[in-house]
């Protein structure tokens, strides 16, 4: 009986250490996913970084600030830019460019001074934190026929 009861606790005793053993490594991994989603500027978020306010503030942010090129009015120069660049942990803005629209009268030119001067973002959401994410915005610029 006593032979009995010493293996059951010897089998207790290694069970607890190797569950132990099981949550070190599940820590540790975790620990290094936090770590890497800290320095990663990630594609895709549970939520995205948007403008403080959201549509309507970034909507009146526009119209306040956004100005047709003159050179683009001149030469009759419409489309759309795609804007692309990094929302920081902390909303600040960075690596702003253009990767589509025209290359002429300074459509690209503006739709980048207005990121620039767009101030901080509310930043992305991932799994509870606030990370680094991409960021993709369209700016169409249409001239009136009127």
């Amino acid at each position: 009986m006593r032979i009995f009861f010493l293996t059951m606790l010897l089998l207790i005793a290694f069970r607890s250490n190797a569950q132990n053993n099981h949550l070190d490594t599940a820590n540790g991994r975790l620990a290094e996913l936090r770590r890497t989603m800290d320095s990663a500027t990630l594609n895709k978020v549970e939520l995205e970084s948007e403008f403080p306010g959201g549509d309507a503030a970034w909507n009146r942010f526009l119209l306040q600030n956004m100005r047709y090129p003159s050179d683009a009015v001149k030469n009759n120069i419409e489309g759309t830019v795609v804007i692309q660049f990094i929302v920081d942990k902390d909303g600040a803005v960075s690596n702003i460019q253009a990767v589509k629209g025209p290359e002429d009268g300074g459509l690209r030119e503006e739709a980048i001074r207005i990121i620039r001067k767009s101030g901080k973002w509310l930043p992305a959401i991932q799994y509870g934190r606030y990370v680094k994410s991409y960021k993709r915005q369209p700016f169409l610029f249409k001239l009136s026929n009127g």
